[in-house]
């Protein structure tokens, strides 16, 4: 019994989602003229429109800056965006995740990056 125990726990242990690529992507740093407008998330596998939220929070914390309309994206689910109210201005962004995996288990996370003026 252990040993069966113990062979399916590297497949459960997969089976929470894995954030793998963002834009902005964590810790960059990115022109205003660059800046994009909107934001996504890629993880490594689908995850489900329950429980899922997305914000991107200015550097004093106070004020979100996304027009609250994060959702999955229609064509592949492993992909969550969420649009900004207005162009991004110079200053760093905290963006705040939280989904939930095939495996029905809610994953969170958070990361930051910045926005320079364009002669930086």
């Amino acid at each position: 019994m252990l040993f069966w125990l113990a062979a399916l726990l590297p497949l459960w242990a997969q089976a929470h989602a894995i954030l793998v690529e963002a834009n902005p992507a964590p810790k960059s740093v990115i022109k205003v003229s660059e800046a994009p407008k909107e934001i996504w998330l890629r993880f490594d596998a689908g995850v489900g429109e329950r429980y899922l939220a997305l914000a991107v929070i200015d550097r004093s914390r106070k004020k979100r800056v996304d027009a609250k309309d994060a959702d999955r994206d229609f064509t592949d689910p492993s992909i969550v965006r969420a649009s900004f109210k207005e162009p991004l201005q110079p200053g760093k962004y905290l963006v705040r995740y939280r989904v939930q995996s095939a495996d029905t288990h809610i994953i969170t996370g958070r990361f930051q990056f910045t926005v320079v003026e364009d002669d930086q």
